[in-house]
């Protein structure tokens, strides 16, 4: 009688694995190990800077096999990258067929409902992060989610006290020592030539500095994009101050922004136009020097593809998002800061606190800082 050896990680079931061979004696067996269902689903900037841990993983785990579920449009994310043994939308697919399956250990570190439910429903002897309770609350799963937990739950310790990063955090839930892991991001090749397109067709040759502006940022919390005198203003001083070439950036919703910028500034400013794609997008970050941006997904694509960066933070906290080293953060001198309000009706808020003369100061400490 053959023998199936469903835990390998090359067997399909319903079809021939890729050896064109049975089970029975194959020599290319190779055992899938200790099996991870990882769930982050969003967002698509959090999704990024989770993939520290993939390394970290794969260091405590040597032979595992992991499976990581998100959004449909974080999969772009995650895509190619080796660490990850089966990459899964959370589709009506996913739903139906994961709480089937068993898995050693479950780590969820999202709080919404559709995260936390599955993470509940799966069998797995080891669960870590949150989990949906009974009442159709998020729980910790274990003690190492203690912190995350209040986190959420406690202002104080959220807007003032909290210094560490979502990186420190996510590792604790996860049960892993943080080491200082990079971001993991697979860039095409297919991205990057036709990032070069854009490029040279506005002219812009391999020896020129350019420095990229993302104006625009996620509209669930206000100020968390900047005012668009401030970087119009920024614009001119890097343009008048350093002689580099000043590209705004920005993806499809952030057009009426970088008209209004373009509009404003008196530097010349290049428009490399929306991309089809995140990976597009991330390529034309890579040409940059610099990139300064709000505190949204390009600041981390640019973390990922290890570019030197000015975060510019508005109600959102500074402390939580870790630079590497690759950059400065610019805080808003307000005691209102952060606040992560929907909202504000304020007559000054923490996006006129912020001086185009502050941000420039950062950009050129960070230029000149030793690579």
């Amino acid at each position: 009688m053959n023998l199936h050896r469903t835990d390998c990680r090359h067997f399909l079931g319903d079809r021939p694995c890729r050896f064109r061979r049975l089970c029975d004696g194959c020599p290319h067996f190779a055992p899938m190990g200790l099996r991870i269902l990882l769930i982050k689903l969003a967002a698509t900037g959090d999704v990024l800077r989770t993939t520290p841990l993939l390394p970290a993983l794969k260091r405590a785990h040597p032979v595992s096999h992991v499976t990581w579920v998100t959004r449909p449009e974080a999969l772009e994310l995650l895509a190619g990258l080796d660490e990850i043994d089966r990459l899964l939308p959370l589709d009506v697919d996913a739903l139906a067929h994961l709480p089937a399956e068993r898995f050693d250990v479950v780590i969820c570190l999202d709080k919404e409902p559709a995260a936390t439910g599955l993470a509940a429903q799966i069998d797995a002897p080891d669960k870590r992060g949150f989990v949906l309770g009974p009442h159709g609350n998020p729980l910790p799963a274990d003690a190492n989610a203690a912190y995350a937990y209040r986190l959420g739950l406690d202002d104080e310790l959220k807007f003032r006290t909290n210094r560490r990063t979502y990186q420190e955090i996510a590792f604790e839930m996860a049960g892993l020592a943080w080491s200082g892991d990079d971001y993991r991001l697979a860039l095409p090749d297919a991205a990057r030539a036709r990032a070069r397109e854009r490029w040279s067709a506005l002219g812009v040759a391999e020896s020129e500095t350019v420095i990229g502006l993302n104006v625009g940022a996620g509209d669930v919390f206000a100020y968390k994009s900047w005012r668009v005198d401030g970087w119009a203003a920024l614009a001119d001083r890097i343009h008048d101050a350093l002689g580099a070439r000043v590209a705004l950036l920005g993806g499809p919703r952030d057009r009426a922004r970088v008209e209004a910028v373009a509009k404003r500034a008196r530097a010349p400013l290049l428009d490399p136009g929306a991309t089809p794609s995140i990976a597009c997008f991330a390529a034309l970050l890579e040409r940059c020097a610099a990139v300064v941006a709000g505190d949204t997904l390009a600041l981390h694509l640019a973390l990922a593809l290890q570019r030197r960066v000015v975060a510019i933070f508005g109600s959102t906290s500074a402390p939580e998002v870790h630079l590497y080293g690759r950059g400065e953060r610019v805080v808003p001198p307000v005691d209102c800061h952060p606040c992560y309000k929907r909202s504000c009706d304020l007559p000054y808020t923490c996006a006129d606190a912020v001086s185009a003369d502050a941000v420039f100061e950062s950009l050129v400490r960070v230029l000149g800082a030793p690579a």
